[in-house]
């Protein structure tokens, strides 16, 4: 059994038995690890499904799932409970739809080591992924900070997993 694990998990690119990491849904309060209490609502009202529990049993994003709309399905989910606010809230957050990353590009890229791949900038919305023409006829793909939303689609539309979304560092 455990070599049609190992197969799956080189196909898939995730390993099987590690709790995904990466940031809190979006609009999460400050307070959060505290303020959650795990219910799992928000979880189960994601229409994108790309949140998971994460190894403290609390939600976070899992960007190989897909990427955040930014619907705000998560936020209407979660309520207030036994006197605590709502963990996540977006009305604290005065309307600003992104998440607290931003996409980072590795070497694993093919566009890098000289296969056309455009895959990561057809889906991403701002258009944050912009492909520079190099000499014959390659391009090379080029993440504009300022313009990432932190939603994080185009980590799920690599092939070869070079995509990965890194903490926003603020200046």
């Amino acid at each position: 059994m455990s070599g049609l694990l190992s197969r799956r998990t080189l196909l898939t690119r995730r390993p099987e038995s590690r709790a995904p990491s990466g940031p809190r849904p979006p609009w999460s309060i400050e307070t959060f690890a505290a303020t959650c209490d795990g219910c799992g609502a928000c979880l189960t009202s994601c229409p994108e499904h790309i949140l998971a529990k994460g190894a403290d049993g609390r939600p976070v994003v899992d960007f190989n799932r897909g990427g955040c709309t930014f619907c705000g399905d998560c936020d209407t989910a979660c309520v207030p409970r036994d006197g605590r606010p709502a963990a996540i809230d977006r009305t604290a957050f005065d309307g600003a739809d992104r998440l607290p990353v931003l996409a980072h590009l590795g070497g694993a890229c093919i566009s890098l080591q000289g296969v056309t791949c455009r895959l990561c900038g057809d889906p991403c919305d701002p258009r944050a992924i912009k492909f520079r023409p190099l000499p014959g006829g390659r391009v090379l793909p080029e993440i504009a900070d300022e313009s990432c939303n932190g939603c994080g689609v185009c980590v799920s539309a690599c092939p070869v997993g070079a995509l990965s979304m890194a903490p926003l560092v603020r200046a």
